[in-house]
């Protein structure tokens, strides 16, 4: 492991961390569903390292939650389509923007439409499968997501400007 990959670590278990303790204080207030907390440090943290770390951050904050907490739920199957979810958007953020450069914005935009594409698709097959509403499921489980999306669009871009200026070093592009 080299010098670069080190000063990952740290940084993945971090947002590890937040991952696992946002969801429970935005559930205390009834905002879990809606403002996807465990998205956040998820995306954020995804922003700052390779994809090889970003894998590892989006599949142990779900865990991690899940065994601490019993959140997110194994009945309904939200933990494997909550860390489905993570993992696709973890990838794409780290390839599109640490290692191919591209703007926030850009990789933002990007990651959430091609996440809300795939659960779309996800849920309706749950939703078959478990012999509900294909359609009514699939549109009310994306239509849920709104808020944190907005909250997504508004937080991390400007915490990465924060970031980038405390820790020029930390932040790329």
């Amino acid at each position: 492991m080299d010098r670069d990959e080190l000063h990952q670590i740290p940084i993945t278990a971090v947002f590890a961390a937040l991952g696992v303790i946002l969801p429970p204080a935005f559930h205390m207030f009834g905002l879990g569903a809606a403002f996807l907390p465990m998205f956040l440090p998820v995306m954020m943290g995804s922003m700052l390292i390779s994809w090889r770390f970003a894998l590892v951050l989006a599949i142990s904050s779900p865990l991690i939650s899940w065994s601490l907490t019993g959140m997110p739920p194994l009945v309904p199957p939200l933990l494997p389509l909550i860390t489905a979810e993570l993992i696709l958007q973890a990838l794409i953020i780290s390839l599109l923007h640490v290692h191919g450069h591209r703007s926030v914005w850009l990789t933002l935009v990007v990651a959430i439409v091609i996440d809300r594409i795939i659960l779309f698709i996800l849920v309706k097959w749950f939703a078959e499968w478990l012999h509900l509403d294909p359609a009514v499921f699939s549109i009310a489980m994306i239509a849920a997501g709104v808020p944190g999306i907005i909250l997504q669009l508004l937080v991390i871009p400007v915490s990465l400007r924060l970031l980038k200026q405390k820790f020029p070093t930390l932040v790329q592009g």
